[in-house]
């Protein structure tokens, strides 16, 4: 079975036209991730003036190579996690220039991403207690000195018994960042990407939660502080005037001013 999957890859890369796409192979759904072009610098400049005026080390960007190098990175990074019986992807087979791996959602288990399984959960009890649960599975990441690549609730996908899987690793933080800042960046990015899940009345049991979790290591509770220190006068220029992201912003602040203050 693994000759069919490398001569499926060695066949199908060089006539793929998107980055990544889904086959069926067998009845097996797989996706096909080849090498893409190199991001920009320039995207990344925001982020870089952001992190160095605040003197946030946690935020430098984390460049996206592209090319062989981002499928190198994606295959040890998936490797990496796969030791540490973290769900990720199975890797079918990979070359220099792309990466076959087995769909998660095997033997119609359904999947969704976590912000789109927050908010399906019918009551404010269930959305905590699913949030909750997914804090619970990174700081487990984290004990076992492992970190994600990018921890946005989009990365994050969850089943119907709340098994909690994580995608998309073509960046390694490591290279940059410390141990400790790659896990405080996975932090950021996840209240980053999920608070706006929730109402603002929700925010203080979360900011609880949060407090109680990380108790136990005061340098990284005290970095993200201090995050929330250094970005709570935005609130001034009211963000929610600025449609989706503003709102999102204002929330991911409101919840990091909830943590400052405890």
């Amino acid at each position: 079975m693994t000759q069919i999957y490398s001569n499926f890859l060695n066949e199908m890369s060089p006539k793929q036209k998107n980055s990544i796409q889904s086959y069926d192979i067998k009845n097996q759904k797989v996706w096909l991730k080849k090498a893409s072009s190199r991001h920009s610098t320039w995207i990344y400049l925001p982020l870089s003036w952001i992190s160095k005026l605040l003197n946030l080390n946690m935020l430098r960007p984390v460049p996206n190579y592209g090319g062989a190098r981002a499928i190198q990175c994606e295959v040890s990074r998936i490797k990496q996690l796969a030791q540490l019986n973290i769900s990720v992807p199975t890797i079918l087979a990979f070359s220099s220039e792309a990466v076959l791996l087995q769909d998660l959602g095997q033997n119609h288990t359904s999947l969704l991403q976590l912000q789109t399984a927050i908010a399906s959960e019918q009551t404010s009890e269930t959305r905590l207690s699913l949030y909750f649960e997914a804090i619970q599975q990174i700081q487990q990441i984290h004990d076992l000195n492992g970190y994600l690549s990018e921890a946005f609730s989009r990365n994050i996908l969850v089943d119907q018994n709340r098994k909690f899987s994580f995608i998309d690793f073509e960046t390694d933080p490591r290279e940059v960042l410390s141990l400790q800042e790659c896990h405080i960046r996975d932090w950021l990015c996840f209240i980053f990407s999920t608070a706006s899940c929730f109402q603002e009345n929700e925010l203080e049991q979360i900011s609880e939660f949060y407090i109680n979790h990380l108790s136990h290591q005061p340098e990284i509770y005290h970095s993200i502080c201090r995050v929330g220190k250094k970005v709570q006068w935005i609130l001034k220029f009211k963000p929610e005037k600025l449609g989706g992201d503003g709102r999102r912003l204002r929330k991911c602040i409101l919840l990091l001013s909830l943590l400052n203050k405890k």
